[in-house]
């Protein structure tokens, strides 16, 4: 293992204190197991990041969708007001692809 030391202000050990105390942990283990702690938790923000720039890009890109389905909706003048759930052909390319969908 390697041996190091670090200057910590009064405070911080006064917490790493209470931590290891609370843990039944030896002040070595404690500081161990803070510090690994830290470590998995700067990688959980970095994973956190990420996810949410992706979440970002996917609800512009689903907002974008709706606004072209809006767009070729006024642009095609449908003034028919048909109910979705009664078109056979519609209902049957939505039960295929739902069925494709949980297909492995």
């Amino acid at each position: 293992m390697a041996d190091f030391h670090v200057q910590i202000t009064k405070e911080l050990n006064d917490r790493i204190k209470q931590y290891y105390l609370s843990n039944g942990l030896t002040k070595s283990q404690g500081i161990r197991n803070l510090i690994e702690l830290g470590l998995y938790n700067s990688e959980l923000n970095k994973n956190n990041e990420f996810n949410s720039a992706l979440l970002s890009k996917i609800y512009s890109k689903t907002i974008y969708t709706i606004d072209l389905v809006e767009k070729l909706y006024s642009d095609l003048e449908i003034s028919n007001n048909s109910n979705p759930k009664d078109n056979k052909v519609l209902q049957e390319f939505k039960m295929n692809r739902y069925k494709d969908k949980f297909d492995d």
